[in-house]
């Protein structure tokens, strides 16, 4: 009899599993059939970094040694101001020996214009000379050869001087190029030089930020969604640096030549912000978010 009930209470509670689980299924069931349909994100999504409108990368455009550093990251400068000078002795030996050779060609010319007067002058007496039967024939034919051969000699002096004057121009400039200085108004953001380091030609050294404008650029859009986007077009900007933080943008450009980048056509679009937070810095990943064309 003890068996009979213990088969009875298993039966009873297996029922009721059941019959609980049942209810349980059931009422998920009914529930989701409640919730309102989750809507796919239909806007054109991109990574980009952070730029600003205006900036510089400064390189070095002649070779040489890094003689003086005058700023340091961070500061503020002025458009025009002296950054970087290499050390400058050999260029300035270069600008001093063109000089020298300027100022010897130059003498030549003078002498060689005296030259031609006097001879100009010879060949005028012995024509008057040989007017009037007071001189030989060959007397008169020297002059005038001796007048030819000075002005020759003055015409290669005077194009020695100019090639001279070209090379003293050309040692200037490169003199000049030895100092490098901020091309517009803004903020050191990177210096990665040391005084006394070798500065290779086209290694940017410096690079500088107006901080006052920024915008958002991005090579991440392919042509699959590229005809999405518009000039004008609303976006949503977040920055990986800043979670929370919303800016909302317009696209301002879109370059009309697609590059191929990772097995893919894409195409560079650039977000102007709506307003900006001073906490972002330059090369900073921004995540755009694009509303599409309708």
């Amino acid at each position: 009899m003890g068996i009979q009930k213990r088969h009875w209470l298993i039966l009873v509670l297996l029922i009721a599993v059941i019959a609980g689980g049942w209810w349980f299924w059931n009422n998920r069931q009914e529930k989701a059939k409640n919730l309102p349909p989750v809507k796919a994100d239909s806007r054109v999504l991109a990574e980009g970094i952070v730029f600003p409108v205006k900036y510089a990368q400064l390189v070095m455009p002649v070779d040489g040694n890094i003689g003086e550093i005058l700023v340091g990251e961070g500061e503020k400068v002025k458009a025009g101001q002296p950054l970087i000078r290499l050390i400058r002795q050999d260029y300035q030996a270069r600008v001093a020996s063109a000089r020298s050779d300027v100022a010897r060609a130059a003498a030549a010319v003078e002498q060689a214009q005296v030259n031609v007067v006097d001879a100009e002058r010879e060949l005028d007496r012995q024509q008057r000379l040989e007017a009037i039967g007071a001189t030989p024939r060959q007397q008169l034919d020297q002059a005038q050869t001796a007048a030819e051969r000075s002005r020759a000699v003055l015409l290669q002096a005077q194009a020695d001087l100019s090639a001279q004057k070209e090379k003293l121009s050309e040692t200037e400039s490169l003199l000049n190029k030895t100092e490098l200085t901020a091309p517009l108004d803004g903020t050191v953001a990177y210096l990665d030089v040391k005084t006394g380091e070798h500065a290779a030609i086209g290694t940017v050294l410096v690079r500088i930020a107006d901080e006052s404008s920024w915008e958002i650029r991005s090579d991440d859009l392919t042509e699959l969604v590229i005809a999405k986007v518009r000039v004008g077009s609303t976006a949503i900007l977040t920055f990986d640096g800043l979670p929370g933080v919303e800016i909302p943008g317009k696209v301002k450009f879109i370059r009309p030549f697609g590059e191929k980048k990772r097995g893919d056509i894409t195409y560079t679009v650039t977000i102007a912000p709506d307003n900006w937070d001073e906490r972002l810095r330059w090369n900073m990943t921004a995540q755009i978010a694009i509303e599409p064309i309708q």
